[in-house]
């Protein structure tokens, strides 16, 4: 693992799981080089090409996204009219005005980052996203929220001043907006360099400082317990596949009860890891 990339190394060295996994947020000052990662010229050139489409992005002003029509444009594409592609000028104007640009699933079609992600993924039982915020001056993309995964963030360039409320009360499980702001948190600025942990459910919000912000984010979402209930009763239908329970012409009850015994068996001799290595590669390979 020597040559991973040292953000995915700070899992290891910072002992991100033993040390501060869904206990209190880790700031590592200067962890994690910038180059090679992403930045702003390579988001205005892909802005200015027209490449991008809605849901991959979306603008976000103090929580409140405008009209999908009014950051996109409509195009031909083989011959038939396609809504939802970038519009340069009019997300400019918008950008101008103080809204955030938010990229998701950046995995999907930026390399670099996707490498970083697979290097996370490698040390976490865990599905990984990568998302890239691109916030002008003084402005705040989103008002103080909980996200329903942990939050590894890297600031690429310029500062944002972030605050977290992870007093008593505050974190809940469930993402949401129902944050009492008025409550003590905790406040520092990050430069480029700077990498944030963040656990599932700490309330947080992000405001730009000095001048335009980016910083990315991977959301790191670990099996739920439906995730490790379906990963179960997938284990069961693929058992069932390869032997089933009873011969042809059974009636219904018996195959009920067949189905309900061999349920309690697997669940009386159920491997917690390969469970939860199950739901994992579902959670990975799913469709968003």
């Amino acid at each position: 693992m020597g040559t991973d990339h040292p953000l995915a190394r700070l899992i290891d060295e910072a002992d991100l799981p033993g040390t501060y996994w869904n206990k209190k947020h880790g700031l590592f000052k200067k962890a994690s080089p910038v180059e090679g990662l992403i930045d702003e010229a390579a988001i205005l050139d892909l802005l200015d090409k027209g490449l991008l489409r809605w849901p991959y992005f979306m603008l976000l002003k103090e929580g409140q996204q405008p009209e999908i029509s009014a950051f996109t444009t409509t195009r031909q594409v083989a011959g038939r009219p396609v809504p939802g592609f970038a519009d340069p000028a009019k997300i400019r104007a918008l950008l101008t005005a103080g809204a955030t640009m938010k990229m998701s699933q950046l995995e999907d079609w930026h390399a670099p980052l996707r490498g970083v992600l697979r290097q996370i993924e490698a040390r976490l039982p865990a599905e990984v996203k990568a998302y890239v915020f691109y916030t002008p001056r003084d402005s705040t993309g989103m008002l103080p929220h909980r996200d329903g995964s942990h939050v590894l963030a890297v600031q690429i360039a310029g500062a944002k001043e972030w605050r977290i409320y992870p007093e008593e009360g505050q974190i809940d499980a469930r993402s949401g907006l129902d944050v009492d702001v008025d409550s003590h948190s905790h406040s520092f600025v990050m430069e480029p360099g700077d990498v944030l942990y963040l656990p599932h459910g700490m309330p947080h919000v992000a405001t730009a400082r000095g001048g335009t912000s980016l910083h990315v984010t991977f959301t790191i979402t670990e099996p739920a317990p439906r995730d490790l209930l379906d990963s179960l009763l997938t284990g069961l239908a693929e058992d069932l596949a390869r032997e089933p329970l009873s011969s042809a012409g059974a009636g219904l009850e018996e195959e009920a009860e067949a189905v309900t015994k061999a349920l309690l068996d697997q669940v009386g001799s159920v491997d917690a890891g390969l469970l939860v290595e199950r739901a994992v590669t579902r959670m990975r390979t799913r469709k968003a």
